[in-house]
């Protein structure tokens, strides 16, 4: 008995190498198949993507490998018969006909789970930045479950050939034949499952993985491709009687796809691999748009700077901060989120709109967001500039009389109200006196404004004893911000005892004829605050429009938007000078951020970030959060599954070929015997292969279309967190045609150069010489 087991192993590879060119083809199907489940798998495990994205790839190799199976038995069938001669049925006979492709299918495992982790290793290290680790139980797995189902692939292939009577077995070779029942239930079946799958992500929500929607885009191909074949046949049936007498390449070429069902089956692998890899090309080109334009909406501006409280964390302080480093509005602008959660309309974002445009430039190209700048004019208001925090650390102001006089003294005096973005409030008194002339006179004095004070009161008067005669206040300048700039209202209501303060004129604030003091204050702007909103946002009533410090202003809408900067595709966008001017404190939840442009010089950015403490957030830190928070690198695992699908097809298609060449030679030598000449053969392989181009292409287009129309939003590429613009998951032209392309110059390349036969090997001896 021991002397038996060293026969058995060696009769056993002796055989496998004498039928290497029958396992080889399985052997590299296991390494790709294996090689592309490990790689997803532990890639998952590295990246925290589903394992279910190799799904895909297992339902192409299981519908690939049996026609290997298939193969081997018919190279054994010499064999089989004489097996069956002796005694052999049931269990014995197929244990004795797999031992070679368990051989294989081992042999393969261990070499596909070695580069699968290489593969995974690599991707694990370009999209997350970190290596693989230690392959776990899951690679383990995968790989058990590769191989298990390739062995069963195996097995159903070859029960067809071990059913053949024994007289077939014995014949020789194996004639083309129909197809059988259980082949033709089995893609009426696939065309149910490619239906279910459908129908099952119409009611999945596509945030989690589905393992029959993940397979509907390889079932979806898989029935492309069986529809494909069955209209082939058709056409090709009635192309035989059509073209019987009108040119013979063409009735060649029709012959010979219709007089066997399994001719031109390789081809619905290669249109499932097609619309696997039209998916997933689809899905990473608009997931990797998803990510670009979730971030750019997110930062706000090519660079963040996110502010605690005391560093500049409320509204008055950020825009003093950004006014003191950069005057000019060039490089810096000044932001408030509220996250209200109340309602859509509670979540709203401040932005110092009049920096804008100089700071965030092109940032929104190609987001839904793109023409706000068109609209910035719209929303910033004069009044604006009442609430911007200006340093200094003089106050300024100028008056004039009205006209000359002839007697009186006229000393006017100005009381400024300042309030630090403290909210300390300070006062600062300034006087002189007037010649009889008019003439406009200067005054100056310290003030403490370093870090940025507001004017939130003017007050006008005349010193005791003065003729009550009018005055102009014809500049005030709080450092190099000029004050008058900005619009102005009399504190109290106008009535018949007086203008209720100081007038707006041409030349600046009248005080008029009156004996009490005239006080004006920043005018808070006529109407509504102008807003722009998301398409989400309702009220109950009119629009309103909360501050940064929670104050219910009345708001006007300006215009909608799919999504806006800061609060995405849910809030409302508004000027934050407007809206926090008089507003009360910022309230604690406020999130306070200074945005800036990409190319602000270096000293002014380190100025930034010592006085704030904050670090600057650039767009691609941002956007290599958001992917990892929303596992956007599943788009480049179902990559690597497409890849694998389509070198999978590549190895059906090219062993198909070659495995039909050696009939294709005997059809070329029988026909030349007829007398038909090597020129027209060629030109019927080229009617067969532009006919299957056409099947191909056709299959693969309509399989994408139908697949990214009714699959893609559900396959759990991405989560799409709360608030965020949603995936969009459109037909694009390039994946839909690129696919078909590559998929019909795979079949036109390998069929021609798989029919490309010599004149001597092709000769008609060769029939004589076979008969021998």
């Amino acid at each position: 008995m021991s002397g038996s087991r060293p026969r058995l192993r060696s009769r056993t590879l002796q055989g496998a190498w004498a039928r290497r060119g029958t396992l080889l083809p399985l052997l590299l199907l296991t390494v790709v198949v294996v090689g592309g489940v490990v790689a997803v798998v532990g890639f998952a495990a590295a990246a925290g993507t589903s394992r279910l994205l190799a799904v895909p790839l297992l339902l192409v190799g299981a519908v690939a490998v049996p026609a290997t199976g298939r193969e081997l038995a018919s190279a054994r069938r010499t064999e089989i018969a004489l097996a069956r001669l002796r005694g052999l049925e049931g269990g014995e006979l197929f244990t004795l006909l797999l031992v070679e492709p368990l051989l294989v299918l081992l042999v393969g495992a261990a070499a596909g789970t070695g580069l699968g982790l290489v593969v995974a290793d690599i991707a694990a290290r370009s999209w997350v930045g970190d290596p693989m680790g230690a392959p776990g139980a899951d690679v383990a797995a995968a790989v058990a479950v590769v191989v298990v189902v390739a062995l069963v692939a195996v097995l159903l292939g070859m029960a067809a050939a071990l059913r053949e009577p024994l007289v077939a077995q014995v014949r020789g070779a194996a004639r083309p034949r129909a197809s059988g029942i259980a082949a033709v239930f089995a893609q009426v079946l696939v065309v149910v499952g490619a239906v279910v799958a459908v129908y099952r992500a119409r009611i999945v929500d596509g945030t989690q993985s589905d393992l029959l929607v993940l397979a509907g885009p390889a079932l979806v191909g898989l029935a492309a491709g069986h529809v494909a074949l069955w209209a082939l046949g058709a056409l090709a049936r009635v192309g035989v009687r059509r073209t019987g007498r009108r040119g013979l390449p063409a009735y060649l070429a029709t012959r010979r796809l219709a007089r066997s069902a399994d001719a031109a089956a390789p081809l619905r692998v290669l249109v499932a691999a097609g619309v696997v890899a039209g998916v997933a090309v689809t899905g990473a080109v608009q997931v990797a748009a998803w990510a670009d334009e979730t971030a750019r909406l997110q930062a706000g501006a090519p660079l963040r700077f996110d502010l605690e409280r005391g560093n500049g964390g409320d509204a008055a302080a950020v825009l003093a901060l950004t006014e003191r480093l950069d005057p000019e509005g060039r490089w810096l602008m000044g932001a408030v989120v509220v996250p209200g959660e109340g309602s859509v309309a509670a979540r709203r974002a401040f932005v110092d709109v009049d920096r804008a445009e100089r700071v965030v430039g092109e940032f929104y190209e190609g987001t839904s967001a793109a023409r706000i700048g068109e609209l910035a004019d719209r929303l910033v208001d004069p009044a604006s500039a009442a609430s911007v925090a200006a340093p200094a650390s003089r106050v300024l102001v100028e008056v004039a009389g009205v006209s000359p006089r002839e007697q009186g003294r006229l000393r006017p005096q100005v009381e400024l109200t300042l309030r630090r973005v403290s909210g300390q409030e300070v006062r600062v008194q300034l006087g002189t006196e007037l010649d009889l002339d008019g003439v406009a006179r200067t005054v100056s004095a310290p003030v403490d404004c370093l870090d940025g004070c507001t004017v939130e009161a003017i007050t006008l008067s005349r010193a005791a004893g003065d003729r009550p005669l009018p005055f102009l206040l014809t500049d005030l300048q709080l450092g190099s911000t000029p004050v008058l700039d900005r619009p102005w209202s009399p504190a109290r209501a106008p009535s018949a005892a007086g203008p209720g303060g100081p007038v707006e004129v041409a030349e600046g604030l009248l005080a008029p004829t009156a004996d009490d003091r005239l006080t004006a204050v920043p005018a808070r702007g006529e109407g509504a605050v102008p807003v722009l909103v998301t398409r989400t946002v309702t009220w109950d009533g009119d629009p309103v429009l909360e501050s940064p410090g929670g104050e219910d202003l009345p708001a006007r809408v300006v215009a909608r938007f799919p999504a806006l900067p800061l609060v995405e595709a849910d809030g409302v966008y508004a000027d934050l000078p407007r809206a926090a001017a008089g507003a009360p404190p910022t309230i604690p939840a406020a999130e306070v951020m200074v945005l800036a442009r990409a190319d602000a010089p270096a000293e002014l950015l380190t100025a930034l970030a010592e006085e704030t403490g904050s670090q600057a957030r650039p767009l691609e830190r941002v956007t290599e959060q958001g992917r990892d928070a929303t596992g956007a690198t599943q788009a480049q695992a179902y990559l690597m599954t497409a890849i694998c699908c389509l070198l999978v097809a590549l190895l059906v298609l090219v062993t198909a070929v070659a495995r039909q060449r050696g009939a294709w030679v005997r059809d070329v030598a029988a026909l030349r015997a007829l007398g038909i000449t090597r020129a027209t053969l060629r030109r019927s392989t080229v009617v067969e292969a532009v006919l299957l181009l056409v099947a191909t292409g056709v299959a693969v287009v309509g399989g994408v279309y139908l697949a990214v129309a009714l699959l893609l939003g559900r396959l759990g590429l991405v989560v799409v967190p709360e608030h965020a613009v949603a995936l969009r998951t459109a037909v694009a032209p390039l994946p839909l045609v690129g696919p078909a392309l590559l998929a019909s110059l795979i079949v036109v390349v390998v069929l021609l150069r798989g029919r490309d036969v010599g004149s001597r090997e092709s000769a008609p001896a060769v029939l004589r010489e076979e008969a021998r």
